[in-house]
């Protein structure tokens, strides 16, 4: 008998970001310092992701985390500890990709090897942390809620974000989701 896979309101969301993460780690490896317009673009990719996760911890923080801590408090409470940290850790790249400009080329060399360096740690920490959620959170809610619960949660989520921002997280979730998982994610027609 095959068990009918519960609500999961991490996994597809992380999926997305993950794909944003590699991306845009893949850019900053390939981008050639010494070039001003090749620094430049790479720096708009690393805001946009930084960007996202940080919405993403956001809505976390005011959705998830609170009912977390009602059935798990100690979960909650680690993991809500970790999202500041990781913001620190995506401030410092962001101002090391603010001072890349204004440096002479070797200098922006070596910033550049180390800004990438710190990114690649910065993903390795967000995947521990999302692993934690995907495992753990959707286990806690799992034995606590029922499916219709944890979709509230999602909408809840949903409701806070403008349409505009809300077509642009659909085109990270249309290039990292299956089609069964994007069919799974799309509102109910009326009838």
């Amino acid at each position: 008998m095959t068990k009918t896979p519960r609500y999961d309101m991490f996994t597809p969301i992380h999926k997305g970001l993950r794909r944003t993460m590699f991306q845009t780690a893949m850019r900053l490896g390939r981008t050639d310092f010494a070039s001003q317009d090749d620094v430049a673009a790479a720096q708009r990719e690393v805001v946009l992701c930084m960007t996202y996760l940080r919405e993403h911890a956001e809505h976390e923080d005011r959705h998830v985390i609170p009912r977390l801590a009602e059935i798990a408090p100690q979960l909650a409470a680690e993991l809500e500890a970790a999202h500041p940290q990781l913001e620190h850790a995506a401030l410092d790249i962001e101002c090391m990709g603010q001072r890349l400009a204004a440096l002479p080329h070797a200098e922006r060399e070596a910033l550049g090897g180390e800004m990438l360096r710190r990114f690649h740690g910065l993903i390795a920490d967000q995947l521990r942390h999302m692993e934690r959620e995907e495992r753990e959170a959707n286990a806690a809610f799992w034995g606590a809620v029922d499916d219709g619960a944890m979709a509230a949660i999602s909408k809840a989520i949903i409701a806070t974000i403008e349409p505009a921002r809300m077509d642009e997280w659909k085109d990270i979730f249309a290039a990292a989701l299956s089609p069964r998982e994007l069919a799974m994610m799309a509102p109910p027609r009326a009838a």
